[in-house]
């Protein structure tokens, strides 16, 4: 994913573009805000599991953030962390003495810790499942945004794949999005729709079907003229 500055704007008309770039960049920094604000509650319920820079490495490793917003986003979530806030680390179970000569003692230990750290996977993977719901729900904000600000210039459908396509949205997160701005945008746009008078040129509209029904139908015969009486 490019930076705002680097994300395509020419294909926009001229008066456009200036608020595109101000909307793109709007839109990075809700996505980086959003993140970082993930990673801190991250790093907080796994501060008994792991350490914090290593739990902000796990952030990265379950939650597809950018390349290009990572650097931002590790930034924004270390500068705002308080150390001595977070929960005191859990030890792990180690040998010591002659315990470090028993196998069986060595095996055990071995297996709790493999089975120690694939439970933090299995919870990180959940949590960043929940971070990534997060994360959706900004794009939804943000492309909502973008739709409103090209109204009348391009459709909503239009609009939001313009918005995907800058921000490199794979297939599957890209058809959530549209869906949810769509629904969001319907009662909107059918109340605009009713709220205009509704103009046919009358050219174009075919005889009343029901006239036919209000007027009686003419008679193919003529009356005879009545005999004059001899």
């Amino acid at each position: 994913m490019p930076v705002p500055s680097q994300m395509p704007i020419r294909h926009f008309p001229r008066g456009l573009r200036a608020r595109i770039r101000v909307a793109y960049a709007v839109a990075w920094e809700a996505i980086v805000e959003t993140h970082a604000a993930q990673a801190h509650q991250f790093i907080g319920e796994f501060a008994s599991r792991t350490s914090p820079l290593e739990a902000l490495e796990l952030y990265f490793a379950v939650v597809p953030v950018p390349e290009a917003m990572q650097e931002p986003v590790r930034t924004r979530t270390l500068a705002t962390l308080e150390l001595d806030d977070l929960p005191i680390r859990s030890p792990l179970p180690t040998l010591r003495g002659w315990r470090l000569l028993r196998l069986d003692l060595a095996i055990k230990v071995l297996r709790f810790r493999r089975a120690y750290h694939e439970r933090t996977l299995t919870l990180a993977r959940m949590v960043g499942a929940r971070a990534a719901e997060a994360v959706t729900a900004t794009h939804v904000n943000n492309a909502h945004a973008f739709a409103e600000l090209l109204e009348g210039y391009l459709p909503v459908e239009r609009a939001v794949e313009e918005y995907l396509r800058a921000f490199y949205l794979p297939l599957g997160a890209g058809q959530v999005v549209l869906q949810r701005v769509k629904a969001a945008l319907a009662g909107s746009h059918l109340a605009a729709e009713y709220a205009q008078p509704r103009l046919v040129d009358p050219e174009l509209m075919g005889p009343d079907p029901e006239s036919n029904l209000r007027t009686p139908p003419q008679s193919g015969r003529r009356s005879s003229p009545s005999v004059a009486s001899a």
